[in-house]
């Protein structure tokens, strides 16, 4: 078997050891072609990840290491995948530095599976591995349908953006989309949009703090105030792959590199990175609240707020947070923000991409 560098040496051994198994089971094989060609062909993360799933189920029926089945096809199929996306014009170099993702949620499920090699992350990395999600430098940049419910318009004059919110949508006291944190709530109030021939009449969006203003709606001269995005819209989505080096040079060379390669003048993110209250726990100069302040915040709807599973750990919750151990400062500052009653959010924003 031919080694490669998207799996380190433990991952590629468990490969090499289980790969004969899978494919002398012609149910494997045939379930290896079907994702292969929901992947290759059908350019399909989806569907391809729902096969893989029905592979994994018949694994665990057999005895055999079920999580391990994704890694093993996506190591029969790499060849191919590299070909695949040479022919959609991406350069090796980003091909392989997108590849990095798979190793990556391959020791994520390591770390909380007792050192067994496996991935469930599948959807999201075949996303990856279709060229829909393509690593720059630091940051990965991927095609999306804008769906967040906030229009996004720019002042002809001034260049300022302002976001408002779409109507129907129940904000509660603090300016959250009501439920987000599976929060208490206390008062709500449902926003309106109303389109007239010279002006526009809704609820801003306070870009800073990432909740929305309902004090009372604001009017808009529609000649003043260009829309640029709105919910079914093509956008262009940053994701921040784990260890990514957020210095601002880095930072910079990503989108400067990725800009040759989309459309789109609005970048859009969601994330635990996003969330002004980062600046509650981290210090004035951190590589993190400087990518932060890059945003303009907007409000989006989570049961929990992601920063628990990435900074935590995926097995955290609240109920153990008097308990948790801490070994990094970011955890001993989150930890401590916590227990005095605060609470932290998933945070979605946009960027003017100049």
């Amino acid at each position: 078997m031919t080694k490669h560098s998207i799996f380190n040496e433990d991952t590629q051994a468990a490969v090499d050891f289980s790969t004969a198994a899978y494919k002398s089971n012609e149910y494997f094989m045939r379930n290896y072609s079907r994702c292969r060609e929901l992947l290759l062909v059908e350019k399909d993360p989806k569907g391809a990840a729902e096969a893989v799933m029905f592979g994994i189920r018949h694994a665990r029926l057999l005895h055999l290491e079920d999580f391990l089945l994704p890694v093993v096809y996506i190591d029969l199929m790499l060849p191919e995948l590299v070909t695949e996306l040479e022919k959609q014009g991406i350069p090796k170099a980003v091909i392989w530095e997108s590849f990095k993702d798979v190793e990556i949620w391959i020791q994520s499920y390591r770390k909380y599976h007792n050192g067994q090699v496996g991935l469930d992350r599948i959807e999201w990395v075949f996303r990856s591995l279709a060229g829909k999600v393509r690593r720059f430098g630091s940051l990965q940049f991927e095609e999306v349908t804008y769906e967040f419910p906030f229009l996004i318009f720019e002042n002809s004059q001034s260049g300022e953006f302002q976001a408002l919110a779409c109507p129907d949508l129940m904000i509660d006291q603090d300016g959250y989309i009501s439920g987000t944190n599976g929060r208490s709530i206390k008062s709500e109030t449902k926003t309106y949009l109303d389109f007239g021939d010279r002006t526009l009449t809704g609820y801003l969006v306070d870009l800073k703090s990432g909740t929305v203003k309902m004090a009372a709606p604001v009017i808009l001269n529609r000649k003043e105030w260009k829309l640029k995005l709105a919910p079914g819209e093509k956008a262009v989505a940053v994701h921040i792959p784990e260890g990514s080096d957020l210095s601002l040079d880095s930072i910079d060379s990503s989108f400067h590199t990725a800009k040759k390669y989309y459309e789109n003048q609005i970048l859009v993110c969601d994330s635990w990175l996003l969330d002004p209250h980062l600046e509650h726990i981290l210090p004035e100069n951190s590589k993190i609240i400087s990518f932060m302040q890059r945003f303009h915040k907007i409000p989006v709807m989570t049961q929990h707020p992601q920063i628990l599973e990435r900074v935590m750990g995926f097995d955290f919750t609240m109920e153990t947070l008097e308990q948790f151990s801490c070994t990094t400062s970011l955890q001993a500052s989150l930890k401590k923000y916590l227990s005095d009653g605060n609470e932290m959010f998933t945070t979605a924003g946009f960027m003017p991409w100049k």
